[in-house]
């Protein structure tokens, strides 16, 4: 008889497309080599990075099937030689290019991040990527200042709710206009301090700008004159917004894009050459290892020891494909995470 080969639950990649080459499959328990982490897995964070990874974007280099998910949260288990910051017991998250959606996880020591005491590990997959990510957002690549005016898409997401609460809890006298698509998602932003809110299957952004910050002076015949609209847009989504966003940000103001969600679209500067807009195409892949990437792992480990924090959607590992369905079609609010295993008090 041969010998038996302990395996584990993971979520697999069989082909790249749709959401329906996501499967339940079993690979043997990994093992930790030097320098390296096995953690028994309790939750799976989704986020858009997951949604781009299944189709292939921006490669197709990895060959499949292979173990899907970027990030983890759970317990260490196992520790190989080598390893001086993180032991067996320790709650940590995970934080990878692939593989974390499985019940144990083998990653490098610098890719583990310990979770605060008291933080639930559910609750903690919602910030050392989206909280980062809006970080970036609002503070390195808007640079919002008091007082300024801020255009925010998606805002009831994973990283649009963390920038809104950036903003009113941390920057004063912003007031932010918060594009949503549903009428849960516009009470959720309400509650978390939008000043104006407009739910996109309803009601056209723009003219609701319009109407509350009043019309932008455009053209070569306003000069230098301002008018109303906004200082700032943060646009996670890209697509037909592509073309309406510099219909309401001002003269001389900046358009952050950092994402997909609504398609990837064209740029035609021509309709407001001569508005001097600052348009920053931007992804945080580019500030790893620098100092403003530093600041904000910081303040990620602020907020979570000082701001009340996000209760995600939990839901279990057998329904990723329904997840990432949710979060394509722009259906799910806040953090989702995927429940893989229940790993006792303290968990």
């Amino acid at each position: 008889m041969p010998p038996y080969v302990p395996v584990v639950k993971v979520i697999e990649i069989a082909d790249y497309g749709s959401a329906d080459n996501l499967v339940v499959a079993e690979r043997e328990v990994p093992q930790p080599s030097p320098g390296e982490v096995r953690v028994r897995v309790a939750f799976g964070g989704l986020r858009w990075g997951d949604i781009m990874q299944r189709n292939g974007f921006p490669t197709r280099a990895r060959p499949t099937p292979f173990v899907a998910g970027q990030e983890a949260s759970g317990i260490v288990d196992q520790v190989g030689d080598d390893v001086t910051g993180v032991a067996v017991g320790d709650r940590v998250v995970v934080l990878t290019f692939g593989g974390a959606w499985a019940e144990y996880v083998v990653v490098p020591e610098a890719q583990v991040l310990p979770v605060p005491d008291g933080v639930g590990l559910d609750v903690v997959l919602a910030y050392p990527v989206n909280l980062l990510t809006a970080y970036y957002v609002v503070q390195v690549w808007g640079r919002v200042q008091p007082g300024e005016r801020v255009l925010l898409h998606a805002a009831a997401g994973g990283v649009g709710l963390l920038a809104l609460q950036i903003m009113k809890r941390r920057i004063d006298d912003v007031t932010v206009v918060a594009v949503v698509s549903s009428q849960e998602k516009a009470d959720l932003v309400r509650a978390n301090g939008a000043d104006v809110v407009v739910d996109r299957t309803t009601t056209d952004y723009v003219e609701e700008i319009e109407r509350t910050l009043g019309p932008k002076a455009s053209g070569f015949m306003t000069g230098g004159e301002r008018g109303g609209g906004v200082d700032v847009s943060l646009n996670g989504v890209s697509g037909p917004t592509l073309t309406t966003d510099p219909r309401v940000i001002r003269k001389r103001g900046r358009w952050v894009i950092y994402g997909w969600a609504a398609g990837r679209g064209r740029l035609d500067t021509s309709t407001f050459g001569y508005d001097g807009i600052t348009v920053m195409p931007f992804s945080s892949i580019a500030w790893m290892g620098t100092p403003e990437h530093q600041a904000g792992i910081e303040f990620v480990r602020e907020w979570l020891e000082s701001e009340e924090l996000v209760v995600p959607t939990v839901l279990p590992l057998e329904e990723v494909r329904e997840a990432e369905r949710a979060l394509e079609a722009g259906a799910t609010i806040g953090k989702v995470v995927l429940r893989v295993a229940d790993l006792g008090q303290g968990a």
